[in-house]
């Protein structure tokens, strides 16, 4: 009797720590939470003196633009995803700008022409012989709308005081009278010009640029034979609500300004920060709040102080930095390699700056760099950290063959031989502008150090795993969840055969 009794006590014990246990779990699990939302307490206090400081106000009202809705924008999503304003018929604006793909194309550096098959898209359009001849990487074309000074990796399109705007054709600081009232209708004309780009080897290589334009619009307009099925007068009479012949409506200058319309309808900022800006104060969490104060706050406050380039609601200053990203590309071919904005103002301070990008969407544009060389947001936040030995890591460990682009090629280390020896000449460049601006007095402890009138030079600052834990979490708040979804940004892709024209529009295979 004695040894049943003891026998039942022991599920009875053993129910008992468990209790216990369970309510030193609940404790605990309680107090990390009281702890937590002390701790988003405080950060919120600190976010909003921080976010007056920056001048972070809501980009919402910041850019007056097309719906997708409208007559123009409508035509210009004709026209961004014919293959027909290509030379040889084979590409157009959406095969590396692809709202399925967040506005660009997912590879390092674009194929162009030369796809092994012209229609796959993305990770899957394999250039023939993996020549690559176009150096940069592909921006994405969402929210292109906000920017204002510049476009291209080296703002070779560029407003100018005046408000006129300066492009390739007219050369730097001169006023281009034929491109247009925005910054993407300048833009437009430029890739269809482009050998390696758009125009391949149709016209061959006697026409003039404007030839070639005006080539492409007798083309859609059919004063020039080629289209089989041509239906783009209707579709322009509609957009432009006017009955005039296709000599008077089907021009380049209306065809740039329809696709600058459809392009700058792609506003995608409605994220879980621009929802912390509003007032939802849950819209961020510990983590993204810990980062955004890390982005905000200077060195002096604990900070990192990102916010000195990626300025404002767009998160960009619109300057040309130095900042030394790897070399890799078409360009490493030249004798000093990619030298960025030196090749739009000649002027020898101006090599290897890359104009800052804007970080919203960030999350979804991956890889970056002006020649996509960094997979994810860890490496970039690594190098700002550490640019010579990230580089040198990156080179040692033959990291560029791990990029999804290169990654099934076997010869990829032997793709740009020169690539490590131009990186370090970028390096070097980086280090003589930090001690220039040392020797002058000017420096300061912060990460960005102004160097001359174009703009700042990387100064790297300490960051703890954690801390680029949190800038990766505060990043990946500025995503807009409807930039991320197929449903979602459907009205910006083109459906045969209501947008098909011509029988030649892009049908996309990822």
């Amino acid at each position: 009797m004695l040894s049943q009794n003891k026998t039942s006590l022991i599920p009875l014990s053993l129910l008992l720590s468990s209790a216990l246990l369970l309510s030193a779990c609940n404790e605990l699990l309680q107090l990390a939470e009281q702890n937590d939302s002390v701790e988003a307490s405080q950060l919120d206090d600190q976010l909003d003196r921080l976010i007056e400081i920056n001048d972070m106000a809501a980009a919402r009202g910041g850019a007056s633009v097309p719906d997708i809705s409208e007559p123009m924008a409508q035509l210009g999503k004709k026209l961004f995803f014919s293959k027909a304003l290509s030379g040889d018929e084979t590409v157009a604006c959406a095969t590396c700008h692809h709202p399925a793909l967040h506005g660009a194309d997912q590879l390092s550096l674009p194929v162009g022409v030369n796809a092994t098959l012209p229609d796959q898209l993305g990770l899957s359009r394999l250039a023939i012989d993996m020549d690559l001849p176009i150096g940069r990487n592909s921006p994405t074309v969402f929210n292109a709308a906000l920017w204002r000074q510049g476009l291209f990796w080296d703002g070779r399109i560029e407003r100018l005081g005046s408000g006129q705007i300066s492009t390739p054709d007219s050369g730097q600081n001169q006023a281009d009278p034929t491109a247009g009232a925005t910054l993407l209708a300048a833009q437009a004309k430029f890739p269809v010009v482009t050998e390696s780009e758009m125009l391949g080897s149709h016209f061959g290589l006697t026409e003039n640029d404007d030839q070639v334009r005006a080539l492409l619009a007798q083309r859609l307009g059919e004063q020039a034979a080629g289209l089989a099925t041509n239906e783009w007068l209707s579709h322009f009479q509609q957009a432009f609500g006017r009955l005039d012949s296709a000599d008077n409506l089907i021009t380049f200058a209306n065809i740039a300004l329809a696709i600058s319309d459809y392009e700058r309808s792609m506003l995608f900022i409605d994220s879980p920060w621009q929802a912390y800006l509003d007032g939802d104060m849950a819209a961020l969490s510990t983590a993204q709040k810990r980062g955004a104060r890390l982005f905000l706050a200077t060195p002096e406050g604990d900070g990192a102080h990102c916010v000195r380039c990626h300025q404002g609601p767009t998160f960009t200053d619109e300057r040309f930095n130095l900042v030394a990203f790897p070399q890799f590309g078409a360009f490493t071919l030249q004798a000093d390699g990619d030298v960025g904005r030196e090749t739009v103002t000649f002027d020898r301070a101006d090599r290897y700056r890359f104009r800052t990008p804007s970080l919203l969407n960030v999350e979804l544009t991956a890889p970056y760099g002006h020649a996509g060389t960094y997979g994810s947001l860890e490496q970039v936040l690594a190098h700002y950290a550490n640019p010579q030995q990230t580089v040198e890591r990156y080179f040692a460990n033959a990291d560029y063959c791990d990029l999804p682009q290169f990654r099934a090629d076997a010869d990829c280390a032997s793709l740009f031989p020169d690539a490590q020896r131009l990186s370090m000449l970028a390096l070097d460049e980086l280090t003589a502008a930090q001690q220039n601006n040392f020797q002058q007095n000017n420096f300061q402890q912060n990460n960005f150090q102004q160097n001359n009138g174009s703009g700042r030079v990387l100064r790297p600052t300490r960051l703890s795993s954690a801390e680029i834990g949190d800038l990766v979490a505060f990043l990946q708040a500025l995503t807009d969840p409807c930039a991320a979804q197929l449903d979602c940004v459907a009205p910006w892709i083109a459906q045969d055969p209501l947008d098909n024209p011509d029988g030649r529009m892009l049908t996309a295979r990822f």
